[in-house]
């Protein structure tokens, strides 16, 4: 059971977009830190948003001072907060977590959050990390025997890692990201993964050194489980996926062939998604 279960999938799908309305589509869950009410949120504002022209400006959110170069026109999304693991945008559900509620006669099948069912091999992000605070997204992966792991991708991670004991098992990714300098044009990136060669990984990977309790996940760290069974072979489908702080975001999108299914749209594809700068202030 999936929310696109039966469907004929395009080549091309847009899970988030920033300019819609609303911004964030009731196929989307939000979760901040209770704790730090003023410092963790999600919001819509303009990219230009800064010092007290920003809806965020009461609190100790970070919002840029000065005007910075490469800002885009339009609204965006800011996911922010000190504890990264705390505060993030989800769509979907873990299959894994799925059917644990059914089991558990939590929800019956057909109802409440489930996985989202995409069976498009490409992910792609328009993102912005907020100054140099650390930020993380992650996919769920199904591959053809209903099998789940995790893909997670963060700023902070030095060695990709994978994490069999974990249900779903996840694999650990590093992102590195561009270092600002005079050349750089905006600090916005277009990052796009292609999904289909990272099943193998959860085979291939190292595993973490038993005793290194160095900081590897946003979350809290969980008790050791059994080894689980690792997805392998072909990928399904995609069921969740999670965009963590700290990072201001503009649109996820699904597609066949990547770059090339952009291309081959046209030029209103091309128009939509380009990324166009704001006029600076004088």
């Amino acid at each position: 059971m999936s929310v696109l279960a039966g469907a004929v999938q395009p080549p091309l799908m847009t899970l988030l977009s920033s300019t819609s309305h609303p911004s964030i589509s009731p196929l989307w869950t939000t979760h901040t830190d209770s704790s730090l009410p003023s410092d963790s949120f999600i919001t819509t504002l303009p990219d230009t948003s800064y010092g007290s022209d920003s809806e965020s400006s009461s609190s100790r959110a970070y919002v840029p001072k000065h005007p910075s170069r490469g800002e885009i026109v339009g609204s965006v999304i800011h996911v922010q907060s000190p504890t990264v693991g705390t505060t993030y945008l989800q769509c979907g559900e873990s299959l894994t977590e799925y059917r644990r509620r059914v089991d558990k006669g939590k929800a019956r099948a057909g109802e409440g959050p489930m996985p989202l069912g995409i069976e498009l091999g490409w992910v792609g992000l328009q993102v912005r990390r907020l100054g140099r605070r650390e930020f993380a997204f992650e996919i769920g992966l199904v591959d053809t025997k209903g099998r789940e792991g995790i893909v997670r991708c963060s700023s902070f991670k030095k060695s990709p890692t994978v994490h069999p004991h974990r249900s779903p098992p996840l694999i650990h990714l590093p992102l590195t990201l561009p270092k600002p300098s005079p050349s750089t044009l905006t600090p916005w990136l277009h990052i796009s993964l292609n999904l289909v060669p990272l099943i193998a990984l959860f085979h291939s990977l190292p595993r973490p050194q038993l005793g290194d309790t160095s900081p590897d996940s946003p979350e809290r760290p969980q008790k050791r489980r059994r080894l689980v069974e690792l997805p392998s072979g072909q990928l399904k489908s995609v069921s969740y996926v999670k965009l963590y702080a700290n990072c201001r975001i503009r649109r996820i999108w699904f597609s066949e062939e990547g770059e090339r299914t952009l291309g081959a749209m046209g030029r209103g594809v091309e128009d939509e998604w380009g990324l166009y700068a704001a006029e600076s202030p004088a």
